[in-house]
């Protein structure tokens, strides 16, 4: 990594942490980010892990930390940590919840480039760590970026991730914004769509378009009320 490139990590991660310092009066909650933000209309990739097994779906809690991380800056770090204690002790527990608060702040201090905590019953700490070292903070460009207008930027943006975040990383944000590109393009039509009906005909055409869990999901989007 060259000196110019080290130097603008450190600068984003420092920016970053002195936000969650002084963070503003009113910081918006993970479920507001859910609602109108960035994560709006997704899933969370990844999983909870269930008591005791931390260790075992280590690989799917990091992918769903990682994808909350991407919403930083729309929400805080304390924001982010009360949200999963609230959602791991609503699937799991208070326990499994523990244990998700210590992988998350492990998450955290590699990232930041610290050394994990040792969980008092976990085995020794690993002599190196679990996932590359990177920023804290990403750019929300490589995060979660608008569609490349052509095949050779969504190749650009693919080299990037891999050589910041890694290829395991890099596959499953390309994966991420697949399923956001085209949601957000099947919100976009129907917006189209509902200027030229009728009031009457709106919900029949929201059913036809969208179904189950999306349908809800969709209408608030599109500034409908409940059906």
């Amino acid at each position: 990594m060259t000196m110019v490139k080290r130097a603008l990590l450190l600068l984003m991660l420092t920016t970053a942490l002195a936000a969650c310092a002084a963070p503003p009066p009113t910081p918006r909650s993970v479920d507001e980010v859910r609602a109108t933000g960035s994560l709006r209309g997704t899933e969370l990739d990844g999983a909870w892990a269930a008591p005791g097994k931390r260790r075992e779906a280590e690989a799917l809690l990091l992918r769903r930390f990682d994808h909350l991380l991407t919403a930083l800056g729309e929400t805080s770090l304390p924001e982010l940590r009360r949200f999963i204690e609230r959602e791991v002790t609503r699937e799991h527990g208070p326990q499994a919840a523990h244990e998700a608060l210590a992988a998350w702040d492990d998450h955290l201090a590699v990232l930041q480039g610290r050394p994990p905590t040792q969980m008092p019953d976990g085995p020794a700490p690993e002599p190196t760590p679990r996932v590359p070292k990177r920023p804290a903070v990403v750019p929300r460009s490589l995060l979660a970026p608008d569609k490349p207008v052509n095949e050779a930027d969504a190749q650009a943006l693919h080299a990037q991730r891999v050589a910041q975040l890694g290829a395991a990383a890099a596959e499953r944000l390309r994966a991420q914004d697949l399923s956001r590109w085209d949601w957000q393009r099947r919100i976009d039509d129907a917006r189209s769509a509902l200027q030229s009906l009728a009031p009457a005909a709106k919900d029949a055409e929201l059913a036809r378009r969208f179904t189950g869990r999306e349908l809800p999901r969709a209408r608030a989007l599109l500034g409908l009320p409940p059906a």
